[in-house]
């Protein structure tokens, strides 16, 4: 019952931090957008030293009420300082690397403390992941990298980061959630499906021919300067045919083409099984194209031409956004 009112009170006050804060590729940390309260330490530090002045005041020892003052003065202290750590911290996400839908992305930020007092033992999380723990020196920076959650392709954007501390003496918790303007690209999860033959271009219905050396014979030719001795037809010489050279032949690959319309299933099923034949084929240095509905990427190869094609499948059929500042920085 606890946690589900705990669970409730964190919704209710997220969405009214919510409508403080706006979306920004780079936050400064100011002093509407941080929060402090008492720890669990800090709850059991404040209950104690009320006993103790209570017990000072049935008694009337002057020592220890002297002792709670000083302890509930210590205590107003940790949460100017809790509060000061944080304000004027500027956090920017960076580019990221894309993912496969299931797998972790991992964010880098940038945390700067420059023209301001060090802050100490900072605390980032995502909602549901593993935090970092870090330190910025005086007029400083570093650099972060958060791991996100990722579940179906697109763009991804982290609807809040925490940022917290416990600093100094872990009586207060200061905190603040950050909202960042940034999109990251998430790729299809990889499926294996099996290889159809309709994935294979074969306009004309021929193959083409490619010239080898021990392959099926296919003819001969007049015998050109450079041509290699074991190749010279000298039957054909012998019976005063003149120079001939044998000629062999074998088929040459059609350019492959990953075709929406050739795999079955429901779209992101094909397009599962498109990725994975994306890079089984890049994998195998083999050269193809790409084709969906209203859409075609040429067949080529390379890095460069799987990332296209990757991309190209991680956005079918989702609504442009605007462009994001982090993405126009990453390109």
């Amino acid at each position: 019952m606890s946690s589900s009112l705990n669970k409730r009170l964190e919704n209710w006050f997220w969405q009214w931090a919510k409508r403080r804060t706006s979306p920004q590729t780079s936050v400064v940390l100011r002093h509407r957008a941080i929060y402090v309260l008492p720890s669990k330490a800090g709850l059991g530090f404040f209950i104690a030293v009320i006993l103790l002045w209570l017990l000072g005041t049935n008694y009337e020892n002057n020592l220890v009420l002297a002792a709670s003052f000083f302890l509930i003065s210590l205590f107003v202290v940790t949460i100017v300082h809790g509060f000061r750590n944080l304000i004027g911290l500027e956090l920017t996400a960076l580019a990221s690397e894309p993912v496969f839908a299931g797998e972790q992305l991992i964010m880098p930020v940038r945390i700067k403390a420059k023209g301001r007092t060090s802050a100490g033992r900072l605390i980032l999380a995502s909602d549901t992941e593993r935090s970092v723990l870090t330190d910025v020196a005086e007029g400083d920076e570093t650099q972060i990298e958060l791991s996100l959650p990722t579940s179906q392709r697109g763009w991804h954007t982290p609807e809040r980061i925490l940022v917290k501390s416990y600093y100094p003496l872990g009586l207060v918790r200061a905190w603040s959630w950050v909202r960042f303007d940034v999109r990251l690209l998430v790729y299809p999860r990889p499926m294996s499906v099996a290889l159809a033959d309709q994935l294979s271009d074969s306009d004309e219905g021929k193959k083409k021919l490619a010239l080898t050396h021990g392959d099926d014979f296919e003819g001969f030719k007049r015998y050109q300067p450079g041509a290699a001795l074991t190749h010279i037809a000298w039957k054909l010489y012998a019976r005063g045919a003149g120079l001939h050279t044998k000629q062999f032949a074998s088929p040459e690959q059609d350019d492959l083409w990953l075709d929406f319309r050739a795999l079955s299933g429901d779209r992101e099923t094909r397009l599962s099984g498109l990725c994975y034949l994306a890079l089984q084929w890049h994998k195998a240095g083999r050269v193809f194209g790409l084709r969906l509905p209203k859409q075609r990427i040429e067949p080529a190869s390379g890095r460069e031409h799987l990332a296209h094609v990757l991309r190209a499948l991680a956005l079918f059929e989702i609504t442009p956004k605007s462009t994001t500042k982090a993405e126009r920085g990453a390109r």
